[in-house]
């Protein structure tokens, strides 16, 4: 008979009663809105964290790159706020009809991380404890919050995504390699298996996010931003692109734009990898006019770069926020510095 409490940690037990009252975690699940209706919609973006690309691994992919169930070690160059870095994935390792197989983690995996910071939201759900901080949930509510936004997963999908976010390893770096930080998507996984499950639906599981998430919370490295908005775009690459803006554009104004090139969301995003710059062109545009068809952009201008025998080096764009998308980058600035001041 399997044991209640799967556990993959060092240390892995529940969190204190008072890690869920904690004061940085408040002022974390303290949104500024118009209405609860609104509330519901908000979450936060992470210095950092949210910049790594990490996700950008298609399941198709995976199965041409696995050799006898296993991948390679990767890595890719990426660039936060002018400073180049590296980030080096060590997938994770499952055990799949009697036999070890890995992942990389990707689409089902982020949006299962950008669920779980949801619920750390509320209070009761999230908790932060010194260097420590996560989320206690059911898997019901986990499942139940994810088709709420479109994104319907069975069981079995939802568990092993857990297990990938656990088991995989994200390293970033210097290009040198003499400076580096190590740590997975989710540090801790204390999960109930389904035979416990079965027995009390309401068993609740607890993950603690990466060592980047807790240091954005306790130092205010975050942002608050659209995640009901974020959550219903159909692509990955247009998801990707509402969280850069959010978290970066925080200046936006009629009067301003917010420029992105080909080659730069290519590289930090990982989610360009066409062979050829026309359909990569074609597939970043595909996702500015469904951030235009949400209300995030108003508009946009391309400048093509081209080279030899007229074929594309590189585009550049210039963004121009909707009003809608301005209204939140306020509220999020406010929120901020009411934050800030304590």
């Amino acid at each position: 008979m399997e044991n209640a409490l799967i556990k993959e940690s060092e240390n892995p037990m529940p969190p204190a009663t008072q890690a869920f009252h904690a004061k940085q975690l408040s002022l974390f699940q303290d949104f500024l809105c118009n209405s609860p209706d609104e509330r519901l919609s908000l979450s936060n973006t992470i210095e950092l964290w949210d910049a790594v690309p990490k996700y950008y691994i298609t399941k198709r992919a995976q199965e041409d790159l696995r050799k006898n169930g296993f991948l390679p070690t990767i890595e890719r160059k990426f660039v936060f706020r002018k400073n180049e870095m590296v980030v080096t994935l060590r997938p994770a390792r499952l055990t799949v009809d009697g036999k070890d197989k890995e992942f990389y983690p990707s689409a089902r995996e982020e949006l299962v991380e950008d669920v779980l910071r949801k619920l750390a939201c509320g209070v009761g759900n999230g908790y932060l404890d010194g260097d420590r901080s996560g989320v206690s949930f059911t898997l019901h509510q986990l499942r139940k919050e994810l088709s709420e936004q479109g994104h319907t997963f069975s069981y079995y999908q939802v568990v092993e995504s857990l297990k990938i976010l656990r088991r995989t390893s994200v390293q970033i770096s210097s290009p040198d390699g003499n400076s580096f930080y190590e740590t997975s998507p989710l540090t801790t996984l204390m999960a109930v298996t389904r035979e416990d499950l079965n027995n009390n639906p309401d068993s609740r599981w607890y993950v603690d996010f990466s060592a980047l998430v807790t240091e954005g919370i306790q130092r205010i490295k975050y942002r608050q931003y659209n995640y009901g908005l974020m959550m219903r775009l159909k692509g990955q690459l247009s998801r990707y692109l509402h969280k850069r803006l959010s978290h970066n554009f925080t200046q936006a104004s009629l009067l301003s734009s917010y420029t992105i090139t080909l080659s730069s969301v290519a590289r930090d995003s990982g989610l360009l990898d066409c062979k050829k710059a026309n359909d990569n062109k074609r597939k970043l545009e595909e996702s500015l006019r469904e951030l235009i068809k949400e209300k995030v952009l108003m508009r946009y201008e391309a400048e093509v770069v081209r080279g030899p025998r007229n074929a594309i080096v590189d585009a550049k764009y210039d963004l121009f926020p909707d009003h809608d998308f301005i209204s939140e980058t306020k509220r999020s600035n406010k929120r901020l510095s009411m934050v800030e001041e304590g």
